[in-house]
C-alpha cells in the first residue's frame, strides 16, 4: 500500500490534493480520497474516504493512466460488471500495457475505443469466449478498436507490429492470432473488429 506522501503526491499531480506534501494524513488529504472515489467508483458503498485496498487500487491506477495515457482516461479501463461484483478496479493496470497501447494510438494517429480493461473474475468468467485464466483479471490485457482495424489485413498488421516491437507474449483479433512462439487462425467472432494485446 502506498505510503501516506506518495498518496498525496499522486493526488496532487491528479488534481484532487490542494495541500501541502507532508505525510500527514490530514482532513485535505482525507478529502482527497472521497473525491477520487466519488469520481471513479460506481457503488456507492466504496465512498466512505477511508484509504484502503480498493482506494489503494484505484489511486494506483489513476495515477499509472495519466502518466502513461495521454488520450485515455482511467474510466475506459474500469471492469464491466457496472458495481454488480466489484469496484471496478480489482486489480492495477500494468504499466507497460499502457504505455504500448498509448504508442499504438500515437502510431495510428486516430480515436480509439477500450472495449475491454480490467475484469473482476466474476465477469470475466461471465463472458463467452474468456478462459480462466485471462490476462484482463491481472491488469495485463486490453481490447480496443478503431477506424483502422475494421479490416482484417489492417488488424494483422497492427498484431504483428506489436509482437515485433513491445514485450508481448499474444496478441488477436478474429480470424488471426501471433504469440511469441508462432502465428495462425483464431476463430472469436465475439471480438469484431477489435484486437486484444496483453503483456508479460
Amino acid at each position: 500500500m502506498l505510503n501516506v506522501k506518495t498518496r498525496q503526491t499522486y493526488l496532487k499531480s491528479l488534481g484532487f490534493y490542494k495541500g501541502v506534501i507532508d505525510g500527514i494524513e490530514g482532513v485535505l488529504t482525507k478529502q482527497a480520497y472521497k473525491n477520487l472515489q466519488k469520481t471513479y467508483f460506481v457503488r456507492k458503498s466504496d465512498i466512505d474516504g477511508i484509504y484502503g485496498n480498493n482506494t489503494d487500487k484505484l489511486l494506483q491506477n489513476a495515477y499509472n493512466v495519466w502518466k502513461c495515457c495521454k488520450n485515455f482516461k482511467l474510466s475506459e479501463f474500469r471492469c464491466e460488471c457496472n458495481g454488480r461484483y466489484c469496484t471496478g478496479y480489482p486489480v492495477i493496470l500494468n504499466t507497460n500495457l499502457l504505455t504500448y497501447l498509448q504508442k499504438i494510438r500515437s502510431d495510428l494517429k486516430v480515436s480509439t475505443v477500450i472495449t475491454s480493461g480490467i475484469r473482476c473474475q466474476k465477469y470475466n468468467d461471465s463472458l463467452a469466449g474468456s478462459i480462466k485464466d485471462s490476462k484482463h483479471t491481472k491488469g495485463k490485457a486490453v481490447d480496443f478498436y478503431n477506424s483502422k482495424t475494421a479490416t482484417l489485413t489492417n488488424r494483422k498488421n497492427i498484431i504483428n507490429n506489436y509482437i515485433k516491437n513491445r514485450y508481448a507474449s499474444y496478441a488477436y483479433c478474429n480470424s488471426y492470432y501471433k504469440s511469441n512462439w508462432g502465428s495462425g487462425y483464431v476463430n472469436a467472432p465475439y471480438m469484431g473488429t477489435s484486437i486484444h494485446i496483453d503483456v508479460i
